[in-house]
């Protein structure tokens, strides 16, 4: 039976191996029931290809979700059915007949609507290789942001995806048309046994009753690469995975129509980081000390989530030495911001809401930034309010504090129209480095209370991508942000 929250005196911390998880959790084994990968960008000729692999036995209905990097709007989702020890690849590239994105694969799993298809509004293409193989490509749309000032599917070149499992695939009964299990697995010539009778299940309203589908099981993976074309270089990344997302003993199996479920539809319960220290062993087998990871009651779904992400800052190095061709991109992307601010009240953490797509960035808040050298030598970016003599020079003048506005924020190191290392545009802005080589710090002081913690932080995920150059070749690689939780919980 699950709690409100754990007894800090219960010793329940990671003391020789893992803690016995009942709520949903992030998974440090990158495994999980859903995937969020943190940033995909298809501008300036570049492409993201991402790979989602299914470690169990059993066949399982995901749903897969791109959403832009303003506000988190959907631009496409569809169903994927995924065969026992299945591996969906897929790229997204700019749409070889537009000017959005559009996701492009030849793998052949299934997914309901096929991919490529030309079923108005919806105008995919389908090509047929010469090694056999079709490569299907199917555009992004922009239909959840046709009321906003802007409203282009341009939008679309720069996101990241939420990948959902709804549930795991069965036979019903004895009949040919219900054996969902068997038609999702692959044959000896790599094609699913029957997409086409899944499909049907949906046409003919086998599915209304949840027929066919468990409760997830979890055991998904995900994995990234950015591929800068021009520079031939590549940046891979993990998506971040959650698991026991879906509340015990429940399926979420939704039509490919509908843009349920979605992370406002995982358990209440959530198991977070307490930022307390490890709790000790005595010599006579007791634990004493603070626990590190509780379980709490969440008001809702997207406040769950939120908690597992809350993060009140984050860390990784900056590298932008010009004798080595350096140059540093940091990715920070709040999967659950929409759900936060998507109203006439932001909710908590958040503190704006959205207001549309205007040259102000809406939705920002407010950072801490500080730069470290190798050296120990510090900068802060932000001029400080501190008291002093009047009048000010003008460069003493108090700046504005630095924010971050966008769902999915490419921030450049250095200066207005300094080259970014993932060679991006869409949603890109820069922040001016010090230092040649060292590591920088991003703070967030917004708070949260939920189910007995008061949280601090934002919900976060991403990255810091890196390149250099030594003429001849160009070398990319990625470290994902290191993590800190201040977590204050009842007794």
């Amino acid at each position: 039976m699950k709690k409100n929250l754990i007894s800090l005196a219960v010793a329940a911390s990671v003391l020789g191996g893992a803690a016995v998880q009942a709520g949903q959790y992030v998974n440090p084994d990158n495994t999980g029931e859903v995937l969020l990968f943190p940033f995909y960008n298809a501008d300036n000729g570049n492409s993201t290809n991402m790979h989602i692999a299914n470690t169990t036995g059993v066949a399982k209905a995901l749903k897969i979700r791109f959403v832009e990097y303003k506000n988190s709007d959907e631009v496409l989702d569809f169903n994927l059915y995924l065969s026992p020890y299945d591996h969906f690849a897929f790229g997204v590239i700019k749409d070889p007949n537009g000017t959005g994105a559009a996701i492009t694969t030849r793998d052949n799993s299934c997914t309901v609507p096929a991919l490529g298809s030309k079923n108005s509004p919806f105008d995919g293409t389908q090509t047929e290789n010469a090694d056999g193989s079709t490569t299907r490509t199917q555009p992004f749309v922009n239909y959840q942001i046709l009321d906003d000032v802007d409203s282009s599917i341009e939008r679309s070149l720069t996101g990241h995806v939420e990948v959902i499992e709804m549930g795991v695939l069965t036979n019903v009964g004895t009949a040919a048309t219900t054996q969902w299990a068997d038609f999702a697995k692959h044959g000896a010539t790599g094609v699913p046994a029957n997409c086409a009778g899944i499909v049907a299940g949906w046409t003919a309203d086998a599915f209304a009753a949840d027929d066919g589908v468990t409760a997830p099981s979890g055991g998904l993976y995900g994995i990234g690469y950015h591929i800068d074309v021009a520079a031939a270089t590549a940046f891979g990344f993990e998506a971040t995975a959650i698991d026991n997302f879906t509340a015990e003993g429940e399926e979420q199996h939704t039509d490919p129509g509908r843009t349920r479920p979605s992370l406002a539809d995982g358990d209440r319960y959530a198991t977070i980081h307490t930022g307390r220290t490890t709790a000790t062993l005595n010599t006579n087998g007791t634990s004493s000390g603070f626990v590190q990871y509780v379980e709490i009651l969440a008001p809702n779904g997207p406040q769950a989530v939120s908690a597992l992400l809350m993060t009140s800052s984050i860390t990784n190095d900056v590298m932008v030495n010009s004798a080595i061709g350096g140059m540093t991109d940091w990715v920070v992307t709040f999967p659950t911001k929409r759900v936060h601010v998507d109203g006439t009240t932001a909710i908590a953490p958040f503190t704006e809401t959205w207001t549309g797509p205007t040259t102000e960035s809406p939705a920002c808040e407010v950072v801490a930034i500080t730069q470290y050298d190798r050296e120990e030598q510090t900068f802060v970016p932000v001029v400080s309010n501190d008291l002093q003599f009047s009048p000010l020079p003008p460069a003493a003048t108090p700046a504005d504090p630095a924010k971050v506005c966008n769902e999915v924020a490419v921030i450049a190191m250095g200066a207005a129209g300094t080259a970014s290392a993932l060679n991006v545009t869409t949603g890109l802005t820069n922040l001016a480095s010090t230092y040649s080589e060292g590591w920088q710090r991003m703070a967030f002081a917004n708070t949260m209370e939920v189910g007995g913690a008061t949280m601090t932080g934002l919900p976060v995920i991403g990255f810091g991508a890196y390149k250099l150059n030594n003429g001849a070749m160009s070398y990319g690689h990625t470290a994902e942000h290191k993590r800190v939780s201040n977590n204050v919980l009842s007794d």
